[in-house]
C-alpha cells in the first residue's frame, strides 16, 4: 500500500525513494494527478 498525505492545496502527495547512480537514496515527493476536478458527495 502507498501511504501519503494531502497538502494545503488538496493535492495528494506520496514519498518516493530514488536510488542514484552512486547508490545513495534520495527522498522526493510526488504530486499524484488523479484527473478528478469535481466534488465528492457522501450520504449521511
Amino acid at each position: 500500500m502507498i501511504t501519503g498525505f494531502v497538502n494545503v492545496e488538496f493535492e495528494p502527495i506520496i514519498p518516493l525513494s530514488i536510488r542514484r547512480a552512486d547508490n545513495k537514496i534520495s527522498m522526493q515527493y510526488a504530486i499524484i494527478d488523479t484527473g478528478f476536478t469535481g466534488f465528492l458527495c457522501l450520504p449521511i
